[in-house]
């Protein structure tokens, strides 16, 4: 299988970030490892098999301060790859279907933290801008 053309940058995470795997029926498929991310999905190291174009329902959880954030994503690509310590996994590309807004900034902020830069919002998610008015 082959990996389509990055369309947003990739950002990754420090520490693995771990993900339980659900088909969209709730039946437990596998647990992975979110390898990066961007505000449109990501790519995850799996032992378990996803079919590209599954719909699948995620469990992602932080370890600092602790915390499991559901999400719901599409598979879009799927080849072999390693893990950090070089051990072979699958790698699956997903796109984000119904992430809640705090798991994704959550994902995003930790990365950036990582890689030195300054956190940016995805479009739509800014705050609203308040009027100061002079006197």
């Amino acid at each position: 299988m082959s990996n389509p053309t990055r369309q947003r940058a990739r950002i990754v995470p420090p520490d693995p970030i771990t993900v339980a795997i659900d088909d969209e029926n709730g039946l437990p498929l596998g647990y992975g490892v979110i390898a990066n991310i961007s505000d449109a999905g990501g790519c995850i190291l799996t032992d378990g098999r996803l079919e590209p174009g599954s719909r699948l329902s995620l469990r992602v959880s932080f370890s600092h301060p602790p915390e499991v954030h559901e999400a719901a994503a599409l598979v879009v690509w799927g080849d072999e790859g390693e893990d950090r310590a070089g051990c072979r996994m699958d790698r699956y590309g997903l796109r984000w279907k119904d992430a809640s807004s705090a798991c994704v900034r959550r994902l995003r902020e930790l990365a950036l933290e990582a890689s030195g830069e300054r956190s940016t919002l995805a479009r739509g998610t800014d705050p609203i801008p308040q009027l100061v008015l002079s006197r």
